[in-house]
């Protein structure tokens, strides 16, 4: 399991990709117009509720029923629930603050099942904000992933080989507190994370 340091806290608050300043279904619709992309993934309750509102079917969403840590609202919840019935469901577990091997290893998962033509809903017991981390590394070039910036829009990360690197430095920094969640995120980084 991996931990956030307080340094690490303060460089992922800000946009790790493209900010898309906005509410509601604008910026995603902004976000879908300017990219070409093999693999969507939305991470986060709110960003996967307005994706699926803009008519687009993420390949994988990542939620925790939050929303900056406050419970979500039921009708919001079941919408999303509604919207990706047909998706496989998994569940992790992954206290706030730290990337655990489960949601690692249920982000491969996510991903291997997706390559096989699924779509895939990954329930997080905890906190999902950090499954960003994972994703650009493991997912294949040419993925796209969208994250919510706090009052301030959404953020898209094109998944290339630099923001692989940039991504696994920035897990490297953090604290470890035993497991093999480093081993594993090499293993399955589809590549170029030195």
């Amino acid at each position: 399991m991996l931990k956030l340091t307080e340094e690490l806290r303060k460089i992922l608050s800000e946009p790790q990709g493209k900010l898309y300043e906005g509410k509601g279904v604008e910026p995603i619709k902004r976000i879908i117009s300017e990219f070409d992309f093999a693999i969507l993934a939305c991470v986060g309750d709110i960003v996967s509720y307005y994706t699926i509102k803009s008519q687009f079917k993420p390949d994988i969403i990542v939620v925790d029923g939050k929303s900056i840590r406050k419970s979500l609202d039921d009708s919001i919840k079941s919408e999303i629930e509604k919207a990706t019935s047909g998706y496989a469901s998994i569940k992790a577990d992954n206290p706030a603050g730290h990337i655990t091997e489960d949601l690692v290893e249920k982000i491969f998962q996510a991903i291997e099942l997706v390559k096989s033509g699924s779509r895939v809903r990954i329930f997080v017991c905890g906190e999902e904000d950090l499954a960003v981390m994972p994703l650009v590394i493991m997912l294949p070039k040419g993925s796209l992933i969208v994250y919510g910036q706090p009052k301030r829009g959404v953020v898209a990360i094109a998944v290339s080989r630099e923001k692989k690197a940039e991504m696994f430095d920035l897990i490297k920094r953090m604290e470890t507190l035993g497991g093999g969640t480093l081993d594993k995120l090499r293993r399955w980084s589809d590549g170029d994370i030195g």
